[in-house]
Order: structure tokens, then sequence, then C-alpha cells
């Protein structure tokens, strides 16, 4: 018999990406053991800002190489894994 265990994602909700090296990037821990997972990321018009397959790089606050504004942006992770999609806001301070 064998048994799959997974890890429990930890999703944070803030981060400040202004280049002091301190909380530069929307981290996800342990999400890269669902080396499968979608991460979404949209803006409050409803335009995805951000896209990963497997989470090789962590969101910045940047779309197309620009910098986005402060505010709130919404997610969406799927862990395809059989589990519910995990939703949720993000706020971006600059």
């Amino acid at each position: 018999v064998f048994v799959r265990v997974y890890k429990k994602i930890i999703v944070n909700n803030t981060f400040t990406p202004n280049s002091d090296g301190i909380n530069d990037t929307w981290l996800i821990t342990d999400l890269d053991t669902y080396p499968t997972s979608i991460v979404s990321i949209f803006n409050r018009a409803g335009q995805q800002v951000y896209r990963s397959i497997g989470y090789g790089r962590p969101w910045d606050g940047t779309f197309n190489g620009s910098a986005l504004p402060a505010g709130t942006y919404y997610y969406v992770i799927d862990l395809k894994n059989k589990t519910p999609k995990r939703t949720g806001f993000i706020m971006l301070i600059r």
C-alpha cells in the first residue's frame, strides 16, 4: 500500500516588493512539493497579471516587466491533486 502525504501550503497575504531583501516576492511555503500546481493572480479588473505552472518563479509584483501599483489582488491556486482550488487576496504594498 502506498500512501502519499501532501504538505500543507502556507499562503502569505502581504508582500512588499521594494528591493530591501525582505518580503520582495509573494511566497507560498511548500508549494514546490506540488510540481503541477497552477498559480494565477488577477487585478481588480479581473485581468490575469501572473500565472505559473509548478511555481518555479514567485511573483514579484510585476506584469510584463512593469511594476504593478500597490493594492489588493486575487489569487487562485490549483494544486492539481483533486482538492478544491484555494482562493484569496494578496496585499501588494509599495
